[in-house]
């Protein structure tokens, strides 16, 4: 873990090290399992580490001028578009790829279900932008 040492790094090796988890159900328990990766669900540091994980994102939507707001594991891009100007949406399209390189290169995945575009605009305008 870089950066951190002594007491600290003892505490957040322990936290994430040597893991187990079982599923039950009623009466009915399975095996334990080792857990290779992630943080115990339902822990108040997990949101936490996850929001410092995935703070570098916020650098790969910049680059983009797209603007965003996050909250846990949840993005919201947003943009604003004229119907003569569609850079901002080729700005969106290329910002979500990239999105999605970083994910992969950080060992996430992007939700392709949960992925979805919202257009606010007249109906006639909004034709005219999705044509292009």
């Amino acid at each position: 873990m870089v950066g951190l040492s002594g007491a600290v790094h003892n505490w957040f090796t322990s936290y994430l090290s040597d893991r187990t988890f079982m599923v039950s159900m009623d009466t009915c328990s399975s095996k334990i399992h080792k857990m290779t990766c992630g943080v115990p669900q339902g822990s108040v540091l997990g949101p936490v580490l996850f929001n410092l994980y995935t703070l570098p994102l916020g650098g790969v939507i910049r680059r983009h001028g797209v603007n965003f707001h996050s909250y846990a594991d949840d993005t919201q891009l947003y943009i604003s578009v004229s119907p003569d100007d569609t850079r901002p949406m080729d700005a969106l399209f290329n910002c979500i790829l990239d999105i999605r390189s970083w994910m992969a290169e950080n060992f996430l995945q992007l939700n392709q279900d949960k992925t979805k575009v919202l257009i606010i605009c007249p109906e006639a305008q909004r034709e005219k932008l999705l044509s292009k």
